[in-house]
């Protein structure tokens, strides 16, 4: 996994867009997230990564947050219309939401769409 995930981030690296395709549970929304940040991608503005309902933005903020060693809200927020779980002091680096209409994306370094 770990000679995989370098790979990733190296194609990552040495392109301007990148699409990735996996299999569900393969790790696109909880693992990359947080390899991403590990490489310090959030140092430059937030990893986002949306999410098809608002139980999953909930649900895998909670998750990731909880592997990083982090609380809710922290490192990890997620937001979606009118609750918003992120931190004005720390300003939450990976962000998990729903996307509901036209955002401008900017602050973000790296936007991880799921369409399912």
């Amino acid at each position: 996994m770990v000679r995989i995930m370098s790979q990733v981030l190296n194609v990552i690296r040495e392109n301007n867009v990148v699409i990735i395709i996996g299999e569900t549970g393969s790790g696109k929304t909880t693992q990359l997230t947080q390899y991403l940040h590990e490489e310090g991608y959030t140092r430059y503005g937030m990893v986002a990564c949306t999410q098809p309902r608002r139980v999953a933005a909930m649900s895998v903020a909670k998750r990731v947050s909880d592997e990083m060693g982090t609380a809710l809200g922290e490192e990890v927020g997620y937001a979606i219309r009118f609750e918003d779980c992120t931190s004005e002091v720390s300003s939450s680096r990976i962000y998990l939401f729903v996307h509901l209409g036209p955002y401008t994306f900017t602050g973000y370094n790296i936007l991880i769409r799921n369409w399912k």
